[in-house]
């Protein structure tokens, strides 16, 4: 099953994008799709570590809000 999703990229790219698809004579879709499962398969990208995350939320909460559990989704996504 496949689930519709939608992403902003730049002019550039999206022209990029558009002239692979052409020249393949595949839909933009099909060719951001190939890319993303090979860039997810990648072992090192997917290598975050509890570590990593405790790194990440250090920089951004010096202490740690009281309240993270039970407002994680605002303070990850804004």
């Amino acid at each position: 099953m496949m689930l519709r999703t939608q992403i902003y990229l730049p002019e550039e790219d999206l022209y990029k994008l558009a002239i692979i698809a052409r020249n393949l004579n595949k839909s933009r879709a099909f060719i951001v799709r190939k890319i993303l499962k090979k860039a997810l398969e990648d072992k090192q990208l997917l290598a975050c570590t509890g570590k990593d995350l405790l790194s990440l939320a250090k920089l951004k909460f010096r202490s740690g809000p009281k309240d993270l559990s039970a407002r994680f989704d605002e303070y990850l996504y804004g």
